[in-house]
């Protein structure tokens, strides 16, 4: 039986990925910082496999290091890696706190490259394994008031392309999902700060804010994206990126397609803020 890793599975993409191996006969151990404040009943339904729920912080070294090994001394190998854990904080570029700055790229971007790294050498001796990323297709995009977020998505997306051949040769794949917007209940957790309704940029927030709630309810079944991620480790000589959704794919067919002009014009579209940069205080305006 295959050992699956899965980080952030507290809910979301992470919970529906765990249920998706199980039941296909992995042994999925899924992992979450807090599973004492985690709602876990549906990992206990009948015909759910076989799920066994550890304790993994992305952030601390430490946790990374002590769960990789515990779990290696109890099933001797990882066979994939589903790095899913992340953070999603929206905000303009200059007024984003220093530690939300922090917070973002230390999750989205080392906490994934450090598990990644702890898990390498083992992947190396057995001569297989998968190491697959949630990533976003807000990769290839700055989308305005999210730049961090799709900086931290593009950055470990490169990272990757990078060790994706650099461990080729030992028999490990790598590759990268990019969601578009799907119903997760993750735009619950969405709000502006007392300094951001303060903030210069506050009626762009606000605006941008219900444009991603309104996208996260339209969007589609999360169930979608942990399929994608079975099926590309079952799947023979697996590409690199994988774009999930309808809506996502044809942004990233556009931005594929759009020369420099193009792509300033999609970006404002895609965003809706025509009215921001004609310098009106709200669409309505425009």
């Amino acid at each position: 039986m295959k050992t699956v890793l899965i980080t952030g599975c507290s809910s979301g993409f992470g919970a529906l990925t765990a249920l998706e191996f199980a039941r296909a006969g992995y042994r999925v151990v899924a992992t979450m910082r807090d599973p004492a404040t985690a709602d876990l009943g549906a990992f206990d339904q009948p015909g759910s496999g076989t799920i066994e729920v550890r304790a993994l912080d992305v952030t601390d070294k430490g946790s990374i290091a002590a769960c990789v090994a515990s779990v290696l001394a109890d099933y001797g190998t990882i066979d994939v890696l589903v790095n899913n854990a992340g953070v999603h904080l929206l905000g303009a570029i200059e007024d984003m706190n220093e530690r939300d700055l922090q917070t973002v790229m230390q999750t989205n971007f080392f906490g994934v490259l450090d598990l990644s790294r702890a898990v390498l050498p083992a992947m190396r001796r057995a001569g297989s394994g998968h190491i697959l990323t949630v990533s976003s297709v807000g990769s290839r995009v700055g989308r305005v008031t999210d730049g961090i977020y799709c900086a931290s998505k593009a950055a470990i997306e490169i990272a990757f392309e990078a060790l994706r051949y650099e461990v080729a040769r030992f028999g490990v794949n790598v590759s990268v999902v990019c969601p578009g917007a799907f119903r997760t209940g993750i735009d619950r957790n969405f709000a502006l700060s007392d300094a951001q309704e303060r903030s210069p940029y506050a009626a762009l927030l606000r605006y941008r804010l219900g444009r991603v709630r309104e996208a996260c309810r339209d969007g589609g079944d999360p169930a979608e994206v942990a399929a994608a991620l079975r099926r590309i480790v079952e799947g023979p000589s697996p590409a690199f990126r994988h774009v999930v959704g309808a809506k996502a794919m044809e942004l990233d067919q556009a931005l594929s397609a759009a020369d420099a002009t193009a792509r300033a014009d999609l970006l404002t579209r895609f965003s809706g803020i025509d009215w921001w940069l004609a310098g009106a205080n709200g669409p309505e305006a425009c």
